[in-house]
């Protein structure tokens, strides 16, 4: 609170840390940076331990994606261009945590006790493995029941899953089903006590005083909870399957075998398979500056056009927003300003007027073949559809630039 204030009292006088020597606004932004990666390393800490020594379902789920990113994870600390890039890619962490908090208050509001970071803890083989539960939710009346609940973090809500929360959930049903009776699960209850080594039916008599049969008399499914800012979306239910544990082991097995030979400099990081096409996750990605998947030619010279065809981009994204609003307003007004329908609309030295206007007409191909196989069959279908198509000449290379066009008259 010191160093807050200080920033209010005088946005010129330097910080009073010896860590901080900006001023100002950049201060602040350095002090909540730090702030950031002091706690996620605490957090990390207490709740992860040293990720380095075993394998998480997490790892395993991001090696799908990318097998280069996964394990870059794993052995090599970040490197940031700037404080700016360091301070987003920490936003982006804490968010997770963040909605972590929120979900967490939200069952406990709707009278669930939920176990919190359920630990479960495994070797196979030589190879140690550790999965996290965000939340399991527990009831033994009428039915008993068992929910795994694991919260996802997005920009944008996915329309469908990605296979790697898939096999993340499953995996996590797997293993909670497979180990229900074996020692494996650790939990930090919320006194700070930390429970090691208990069978699942142990953990949940004595956190949540339930008692639970053998798991093949319980309903156990998991959940995916996707979070933006602004809306959520669960995907589910996922079902306890053998094939996942089966899956989950072979790609740890793999995983551990290739990090300890990259630990040891047997292997080269840049030998390792990165993701298949663009993947959405590359844009982000902390390993991507020296990235096998983007080798090419240097061109450092269009560097400034680049930037410059960026910086339009976004200009124009934003345009486009703010023409959108400005004109559903106009069309609001109009509708209310009792006008004939049709009539114009004077403004001085402008006039404007608002017509209605008819759908775009689409064909659906997909429904328009399966009528035509139903009624001439699927080869004698295909054979039309083909005989009916065109194909323009592709453009090779070409990069698009797009126009406003300015109009008199508004559509609804």
């Amino acid at each position: 609170m010191g160093r807050l204030f200080l920033f209010l009292l005088s946005a010129q006088e330097k910080w009073m840390d010896g860590t901080i020597r900006n001023t100002g606004a950049e201060g602040l932004l350095e002090i909540l940076c730090c702030g950031l990666e002091r706690d996620a390393e605490q957090r990390k800490a207490n709740r992860l331990g040293d990720r380095s020594r075993y394998v998480g379902l997490s790892d395993i789920a991001r090696m799908l994606d990318c097998p280069r990113a996964a394990l870059a994870a794993k052995l090599c600390p970040p490197e940031y261009k700037n404080a700016g890039e360091a301070l987003k890619h920490q936003l982006l962490l804490q968010r997770g945590h963040w909605f972590e908090t929120g979900v967490h208050q939200a069952l406990m509001g709707y009278a669930l006790s939920p176990l919190s970071q359920l630990e479960i803890e495994i070797s196979h083989g030589d190879v140690p493995i550790k999965a996290h539960l965000d939340f399991t939710l527990v009831a033994d009346h009428s039915q008993p029941t068992v929910r795994i609940l694991e919260v996802k973090s997005t920009a944008r809500l996915p329309t469908t899953l990605p296979g790697s929360y898939a096999m993340q959930i499953g995996g996590q049903t797997a293993l909670l089903k497979a180990y229900w009776t074996l020692p494996v699960f650790n939990l930090v209850q919320d006194t700070g006590e930390v429970l090691h080594h208990r069978t699942f039916l142990e953990i949940c008599n004595e956190c949540l005083g339930v008692s639970l049969p053998d798991a093949s008399a319980c309903d156990i499914q998991g959940w995916i909870l996707c979070l933006s800012m602004c809306d959520a979306k669960a995907f589910g239910p996922f079902f306890p399957e053998d094939t996942d544990i089966a899956k989950c082991l072979d790609m740890a097995s793999e995983f551990w075998e290739i990090m300890i030979a990259l630990r040891d400099n047997l292997l080269n990081l840049n030998t390792i398979q990165t993701a298949q096409g663009l993947s959405p996750l590359c844009p982000s990605c902390l390993w991507r500056k020296d990235c096998p998947h983007f080798k090419g030619s240097s061109h450092p010279e269009w560097e400034d056009t680049l930037v410059q065809f960026i910086k339009l981009k976004t200009q124009k994204k934003s345009i486009e927003a703010e023409i959108g609003e400005l004109e559903s307003r106009l069309k609001v007004a109009y509708q209310l300003s009792h006008t004939v329908k049709g009539e114009w609309i004077n403004t001085g030295n402008h006039t404007f007027w608002v017509i209605p206007q008819n759908g775009r007409v689409t064909l659906d191909r997909k429904r328009l073949a399966e009528e035509l196989n139903t009624l001439l069959g699927g080869q004698n279908a295909q054979t039309l559809m083909a005989k009916c198509e065109n194909r323009v000449n592709p453009l090779s290379g070409c990069m698009r630039f797009g126009y406003e066009r300015q109009s008199s008259s508004l559509t609804v």
